[in-house]
């Protein structure tokens, strides 16, 4: 997913000209790929990460259930920061809205 969201960033700038017209028509259909591929991504993590939570295995490297502790819960923590994110994010939008209905 990182590999993905860096080369439409790479793709962006290579495919810019001086005015800020992209010089490569089809960029916008790969960009619309590549973020179409990371959040079909990020919903299989979801589903891979919060399904195992209370089942997986930290010690026991034979057991079916054996994840790397670091591995599990950087994963784990990275999905659940980006809902914390989106959270106060929509918080905060809606404060907006609300304050900007109140002192127009």
């Amino acid at each position: 997913a990182v590999v993905s969201t860096q080369s439409t960033g790479v793709l962006s700038c290579m495919c810019n000209g001086e005015d800020g017209e992209s010089k490569c028509p089809m960029l916008s259909h790969i960009q619309s790929l590549l973020n179409a591929f990371n959040g079909v991504w990020f919903i299989c993590g979801n589903v891979w990460g919060y399904r195992v939570f209370s089942t997986v295995v930290y010690d026991d490297a034979t057991s079916e259930f054996y994840c790397d502790k670091t591995a599990y819960l950087l994963a784990f923590w990275c999905i659940t920061a980006a809902y914390i994110m989106l959270g106060a994010l929509c918080v905060i939008g809606l404060l907006v809205c609300i304050c900007a209905i109140c002192f127009s």
